[in-house]
This record gives structure tokens, C-alpha cells and sequence, in this order.
């Protein structure tokens, strides 16, 4: 089953490939723009809202509550479970 990422705002939808460590790699190859700083989940500064679909991300060190409770995640640790579309 393939599984789809779609960057909502910038209209791409892509299929996931395994050879990404994670769904910023993904933006990346895709040309679309994600800022970013430490690429570790820490800083928090990829957070992206995930509308629908489901993650496995990997830590949440960069968000806080408000951020889990908006449904926000960390890109720069996160790797698609299910098609998902992301509010970038």
C-alpha cells in the first residue's frame, strides 16, 4: 500500500518512500519550504499541523501542550503510519 503526503498549502502530494528518515526530507526533495533548525525534535522550529492521517514521531520535546493538543507535529522526527495531509 502506497502512502501519500500532501503539503496542503503548497498543493504537492507525494508518495512516502522509505529511502526519507523522515518526513522533512521528504518537503525537502519536494521543494517545499519547512523551517528548521536542529532536525533533532528539540527546538520545535519544523512544527507543522497535521490535519489528518496518522505519524510515528519519534519524540515531542519541541512541542509543547498547546501544540499536542492543535494536533501539531515534528516533521523533522516524524514518519508517515497512514496517508496524512500536513498544513505547511
Amino acid at each position: 500500500m502506497e502512502i501519500k503526503v500532501e503539503f496542503k498549502d503548497s498543493g504537492k502530494t507525494i508518495d512516502w518512500n522509505n529511502r526519507f528518515s523522515n518526513i522533512l526530507e521528504l518537503a525537502q526533495e519536494a521543494g517545499v519550504e519547512i523551517d528548521t533548525d536542529c532536525e533533532q525534535g528539540f527546538c520545535g522550529t519544523c512544527k507543522v499541523k497535521l490535519v489528518s492521517g496518522e505519524v510515528d514521531m519519534e519524540r515531542d520535546d519541541g512541542l509543547d501542550e498547546a501544540d499536542l493538543e492543535q494536533n501539531m507535529i515534528l516533521p523533522c522526527v516524524s514518519v508517515p503510519r497512514t496517508d496524512i495531509v500536513l498544513k505547511i
